[in-house]
């Protein structure tokens, strides 16, 4: 029978399984990057700078990759960006092969990771937005979000069971596998460009300042975002101390915490898919609210199942905040905002 749900197009369907083998290969890289780190260098400090480089460009490209979408073909830029994470990935693994893994080498390859990653991010979300339109957004970043959590139920165990069973380079191609299949989905999507306007426009700083000044869900949004990415998301790169120092575990139990999370964060993501969600805005303040919270009082357990237990509260925040995140930006702006919305969040991430 057919259908015109957008959700259900063939489009939709490579864009979200290509959004699922990405979500595969980071939370792979996650807590397998942190545990190679932390084995080269025993350094807590060390450990959280590779998150740093990841994250730098982010607030370096952030800007420059928002002006792209409006100005250059979607899908072009899409593949230039995966291409570009591939083959940062591929390096770092026959490097790991060959046993010339060092500090330097993960951190450069892990910014150019992160610089694809922030290039296409805005692209992605406009190609959504133009597959699935105003009244099926949600619907879509909810779905993304689903997959991105079924991933972190999966990818942080397969790192582990890569690392016991095998070698980190192993589980460093098996990365470079995920980000070939997300490089093959964007390739098969049948887009069509619109040229958005004939005259070539140069983004300005003083549009990004009456952009957040004028629209307060967008000022909103990047500010809570400043917030998760300065408290939330950095935590992740000291599970494996908290797994050793604290909960008397291996650093391969950082893993399970991850995983952990990930349940509760599924259990938000299916109630977003199914039950009416036009009130976006309470719901992103709501989980933010309860991901902080529970975060807060994980900070202080030393028993490592009230650890668990907290941490998968702490999921079903982090599940809620990313699947309205960019939604509330994409509903309040306008096709000729988007972008510099998008560049903005992108910043604000970093």
């Amino acid at each position: 029978m057919k259908t015109t749900n957008p959700i259900y197009s063939s489009n939709h369907i490579k864009l979200a399984f290509g959004s699922f083998t990405s979500s595969m290969s980071f939370w792979i890289q996650i807590p397998l990057i942190i545990i190679i780190m932390y084995e080269l260098t025993d350094s807590p400090l060390k450990v959280t700078f590779a998150n740093v480089t990841w994250s730098l460009p982010w607030s370096l490209l952030g800007g420059f990759a928002g002006s792209l979408v409006t100005k250059y073909n979607n899908k072009s830029i899409m593949i230039i960006a995966r291409l570009l994470s591939l083959l940062s990935m591929i390096i770092l693994a026959l490097v790991s092969m060959l046993d010339y893994l060092s500090i330097i080498i993960v951190y450069i390859t892990l910014f150019l990771n992160g610089s694809g990653i922030v290039i296409d991010f805005p692209a992605k979300r406009q190609l959504m937005l133009d597959i699935l339109g105003r009244n099926y957004i949600v619907k879509g970043n909810a779905i993304e979000g689903f997959l991105w959590q079924i991933s972190t139920l999966i990818g942080p165990l397969i790192a582990a069971l890569f690392l016991s069973f095998f070698s980190a380079s192993s589980a460093l191609f098996l990365i470079c596998l995920f980000l070939f299949l997300n490089l093959l989905t964007v390739i098969s999507i049948e887009y069509t460009y619109a040229q958005l306007s004939v005259k070539t426009t140069k983004t300005k700083i003083r549009d990004y300042i009456i952009l957040i000044s004028k629209n307060k869900a967008v000022l909103a949004v990047c500010g809570i975002t400043i917030i998760m990415n300065i408290f939330m998301f950095p935590s992740q790169s000291l599970l494996p101390f908290i797994a050793v120092e604290v909960l008397g575990k291996s650093s391969t139990f950082s893993s399970i915490i991850i995983s952990t999370a990930a349940v509760g964060s599924i259990i938000t993501s299916i109630s977003l898919m199914i039950l009416n969600t036009k009130r976006i805005g309470l719901i992103f303040g709501f989980c933010t609210s309860l991901c902080l919270f529970f975060l807060f009082i994980y900070s202080f357990s030393t028993y490592y199942i009230l650890s668990l237990i907290l941490y998968g509260v702490v999921g079903v925040g982090i599940a809620g905040f990313g699947a309205t995140q960019a939604s509330l930006i994409q509903i309040t702006t306008t096709s000729k905002e988007r972008g510099i919305a998008m560049g903005i969040l992108a910043m604000c991430i970093g």
